[in-house]
């Protein structure tokens, strides 16, 4: 303390390293079980230690970590000897008010995050939900992304297919035709009611298309050549907003914010996607320009109500 109020400097000389590898050993036990071989590794390998532990060493953090409330075990022999924490007096509480703010931002970055962010999201969540003991939430927390359905083998190959503009074949089921393959020129992966998309134009098609990404079966296959040309076909959609919480994406422009709405331009590489946009805002967006593009998204609100009462009746 006396070199403290000297210093006013946290030094090596004022930090317990017992507490601060207890700390550590604390935060790895809770991202899964660990064998002591890993355990030991970790330490070695950590930037500020660089140290080896003996088991007798890390009985004494494992006893540090029991003094507090924590409670390690370890497991069987035949499960490879993993320690694990059973229970710690560290539980993440919260109200129902703070659960339903957390869903409410959720959903609201929902609207424009990259596939790639909402990973880390997704990441951030699943950490959150280890540390919370009520069940239904922990379950909630564990759940509430839409990646949590999708194989990671497939979704990353994917963005990163995205990020370099390859051309792909991915084999995709159909809910009508069922599995075929689809050679795409790979432009985007988006999130729309929940669900991801994956974006891109095919010869098979004579507009740009999108998939669902639940529905591809296999990791796409990279062309080494491409043979698909991507034209420009940008579109620029002037329109009213309602929603005053709208987060614009990159390119687009809020030119007007009023009492009760904002007079946005939305931007997108051409038509398809731009349509795909206005239709996920749903009633919290009117278009006003250009007139052809109010009219296609006339259309397409008209034949999707007509699709729909047909299958009503």
């Amino acid at each position: 303390m006396k070199e403290f109020l000297q210093s006013n400097k946290v030094t090596y000389n004022l930090m317990s390293f017992t507490a601060f590898k207890s700390i550590l050993l604390f935060s790895y036990l809770l991202e899964k079980p660990r064998s002591y071989e890993e355990i030991r590794d970790y330490f070695a390998q950590h930037e500020y230690l660089n140290e080896t532990i003996s088991i007798d060493t890390l009985r004494v953090y494992i006893n540090s970590l029991e003094r507090v409330g924590c409670e390690v075990v370890r497991g069987k022999k035949a499960e490879g000897s993993k320690y694990r924490i059973v229970k710690h007096p560290f539980e993440l509480k919260f109200s129902d008010e703070q659960v339903k703010s957390i869903i409410k931002v959720y959903k609201m970055l929902l609207k424009s995050i990259e596939v790639e962010e909402l990973l880390s999201l997704t990441k951030f969540f699943k950490k959150i939900s280890r540390g919370v003991e009520n069940l239904q939430l922990k379950q909630l927390l564990a759940e509430i992304s839409p990646l949590n359905k999708l194989n990671i083998d497939i979704l990353l190959p994917l963005i990163k297919a995205c990020r370099k503009n390859d051309e792909i074949t991915i084999m995709y089921n159909s809910p009508r035709s069922g599995i075929k393959k689809i050679d795409l020129l790979a432009e985007n992966l988006v999130v729309s009611n929940n669900k991801i998309y994956l974006n891109g134009k095919s010869p098979m098609y004579t507009n740009n298309a999108s998939f669902l990404v639940s529905r591809i079966v296999e990791p796409p296959v990279v062309k080494l050549e491409k043979t698909i040309d991507l034209p420009d076909e940008s579109q620029v959609v002037g329109c009213e907003i309602y929603d005053m919480h709208f987060v614009p994406q990159e390119n687009d422009k809020i030119l007007q914010t009023l009492d009760d709405k904002l007079i946005v331009e939305i931007s997108a590489d051409n038509k398809f996607y731009a349509r795909q946009r206005i239709l996920a805002l749903g009633s919290d967006c009117k278009v006003l320009y250009p007139e052809s593009f109010r009219e296609d998204v006339l259309s397409t609100l008209k034949r999707i109500k007509e699709e729909y009462v047909t299958e009503k009746i």
